[in-house]
């Protein structure tokens, strides 16, 4: 992940302070009760520059563009006698806001707002019927890390129609132990739900009925995230 799409904190330390939040649980913290919340933090360190409002597209031009930017940094780099060379993905890139539907409602990225809602009442529930879980104070809540979702060109070369597939980079975390501890600078507890489509389409075909295959394969990917985090929340809420 590079600094296109992503940037990376200076410092190890900074990184777990930002997902720590608050040391111990608020006094009237009832049993049970775990907070689930978006951030555009991922666990690694890397981050969103701001926060996914809509799915975007990432083109071959965009790509053609990035390289030829960083060949001149490469050029840069090595007439004052660098010794390394920047490297280059695709899926680095943001890409750029989709034209042309005339409703924008299949391509808006719900994770930061419906999906930590639909999560927060999975996991609510999820912790009610469990008896070891329901009578746990949680010192740190459930973090919904990044979801940036874009349609990124399969390949580069060609001089047919590009295909393209839904990707998107999410993470559902949490932090471990509370205060001072040992355990507090540990890398939180993970589950990936990073996907994408099975299938590369033309963005045409991405685009009938104003982008509502891009609605339905994110509503697969994040009712499939759902499922998988209820089932790993034994792990995850274990300090």
């Amino acid at each position: 992940m590079k600094a296109s799409h992503f940037k990376k904190s200076v410092l190890a330390l900074t990184t777990i302070a930002v997902l720590a939040g608050c040391a111990t649980p608020p006094a009237d913290t009832p049993p049970g009760a775990l907070k689930v919340v978006y951030s555009q933090h991922y666990p690694d360190g890397s981050y969103l520059k701001e926060q996914p409002t809509e799915v975007r597209l990432v083109t071959r031009e965009a790509t053609t563009k990035n390289v030829a930017q960083q060949v001149g940094l490469n050029l840069l780099l090595l007439s004052v006698g660098a010794l390394s060379f920047q490297g280059f993905s695709k899926d680095d890139l943001n890409g750029r806001i989709v034209d042309g539907p005339t409703d924008r409602a299949h391509l808006r990225n719900p994770i930061p707002t419906d999906f930590v809602a639909r999560l927060q009442t999975r996991v609510d529930t999820a912790i009610q019927w469990n008896e070891g879980l329901k009578t746990q104070t949680y010192a740190h809540p459930l973090v919904v890390g990044g979801g940036s979702t874009r349609l990124v060109y399969e390949n580069l070369a060609g001089t047919e129609d590009a295909t393209y597939r839904l990707k998107t980079d999410l993470v559902v975390y949490r932090k471990r132990g509370a205060g001072a501890s040992i355990k507090s600078l540990m890398a939180p507890r993970t589950v990936s739900c990073a996907d994408q489509s099975a299938h590369a389409w033309p963005q045409s075909r991405w685009a009938e009925g104003n982008y509502l295959p891009v609605k339905q394969e994110m509503d697969a990917l994040l009712a499939a995230c759902e499922t998988k985090v209820v089932a790993a929340l034994d792990e995850l809420l274990r300090d």
